[in-house]
């Protein structure tokens, strides 16, 4: 009869430990697979995802590359993903291709916690950004000359040679076009002539139109250009390699993007990738992702410290005079102005 006891109290323990498992991580044997950025992997390896398969008992598998890749990979195959991390530009194109899913905002616990600007960038339904990304210049103090404090000053002759600007196919491609349009007065989709006019007026200065941002950061350590023109979390990483680097936020001001996280059409765990979206705007993840220079939060319970806020986009008053660009104008125009872009500069 103790031996029967015994072993119905053994049962009862496992029962409870396995039930236990089952109710603190409901996710436990799903798995999540997640198309992202390459930069800062092992950041996000400890930030997030780490944290997240701890809370969630799930697996991630992350599949990592350039961002064309990625958007050409998810449209032929969107079975094989359930969430994708992404540029702005690119998340139009998969909405455009008709593999992102709507999602439930409601279940978004984290969502009223950060700026409406990033609540659904893309319409209501889709999904949010979870960081801003604005448009600057970034100088080598040590080898550049000429004081920066323009994108006009790109122009500047003594920079003949010296500089990488972004090609239109990157993320940051048509932020500059809208840029260099700022600079002279011009409006894109009426005036584009002129705007490929003034870029072919700059392209004695530029060594290389990039589509990796990293490549340029390694340019510049190599001292192959002294100018590129970046988005902002990209200076916090060559920053770290140079202190001689100086950021310029341009005086025709901050135009600026966002990255996103949205749900990939017919996924069989919505409601993980739900709870990944959610987690990614947390407190807890965007100040550490803050902390460890990955990116600017939109979290807008974080408070950083001056140093620690240096060169994100951070605050209120900053996010309020972001100069965002239109993504529907650029989708009707992208075709022709690559085009355009490929006859002034060769593709490299």
């Amino acid at each position: 009869m103790k031996k029967i006891t015994a072993l119905l109290v053994a049962l009862l323990v496992i029962c409870l430990a396995v039930c236990g498992v089952a109710e603190d991580k409901p996710y436990a044997g799903q798995t999540l697979t997640i198309s992202n950025f390459s930069f800062n992997a092992e950041l996000l390896q400890k930030n997030i995802y780490d944290p997240f398969m701890e809370m969630t008992g799930c697996e991630l598998v992350v599949d990592m590359g350039g961002n064309a890749q990625r958007v050409t990979k998810i449209t032929e195959s969107p079975a094989d993903y359930d969430v994708v991390i992404i540029g702005d530009m690119f998340v139009k194109q998969l909405m455009d291709a008709g593999v992102i899913d709507t999602l439930d905002s409601s279940k978004l616990t984290n969502l009223s916690s950060i700026y409406e600007t990033a609540r659904a960038p893309m319409g209501e339904g889709y999904g949010p950004a979870y960081t801003f990304n604005r448009l600057g210049i970034v100088y080598d103090s040590a080898y550049c000359d000429v004081e920066i404090k323009s994108f006009a000053d790109l122009w500047n002759p003594e920079l003949e040679g010296c500089i990488a600007i972004p090609d239109m196919t990157a993320t940051t491609g048509p932020m500059f076009y809208f840029a260099v349009a700022e600079t002279f007065g011009l409006v894109p989709g009426q005036d584009d002539e002129a705007i490929f006019a003034k870029l072919a007026e700059l392209k004695p200065n530029v060594v290389n139109t990039y589509t990796s941002a990293n490549n340029t950061i390694t340019m510049l350590n190599q001292g192959e250009i002294s100018v590129a023109v970046l988005l902002d979390y990209s200076y916090t990483t060559a920053k770290n390699a140079n202190p001689d680097y100086v950021w310029v936020d341009p005086v025709e001001g901050m135009f600026a993007g966002y990255n996103m996280l949205n749900i990939i059409k017919g996924t069989e765990v919505k409601d993980l990738a739900t709870e990944f979206i959610n987690f990614y705007l947390s407190y807890e993840v965007q100040l550490a992702e803050a902390l460890d220079g990955v990116d600017s939060p939109v979290n807008t319970a974080v408070e950083l410290a001056p140093e620690q806020a240096a060169n994100f986009t951070y605050g209120a008053e900053m996010v309020d005079n972001l100069k965002l660009v239109d993504w529907n104008l650029i989708t009707a125009n992208l075709a022709n102005w690559t085009a355009s872009w490929n006859s002034v500069f060769s593709v490299k």
